[in-house]
């Protein structure tokens, strides 16, 4: 299949705002990837958004630090 390319443009964006769409963009390429569907995403600080914005939370650390 040939392949499909799209180009988005966030003029006047908040770093917040365009840090979510990235995530928004990286779960659509994992719900994708089970029908077959390989999509890419290039943006500068990719791996930066995405341990920041996939990090997971451990309330158990979380509550060890505020008892101290």
């Amino acid at each position: 299949m040939k392949e499909k390319k799209v180009t988005i443009s966030a003029k006047g964006a908040s770093i917040k705002q365009w840090t979510d769409l990235i995530l928004e963009l990286n779960l659509i390429k994992k719900a994708w990837h089970r029908y077959g569907v390989t999509v890419t995403i290039q943006t500068p600080e990719l791996k930066k958004i995405l341990a920041w914005g996939t990090k997971k939370y451990d309330a158990k650390e979380q509550w060890l630090k505020r008892s101290s």
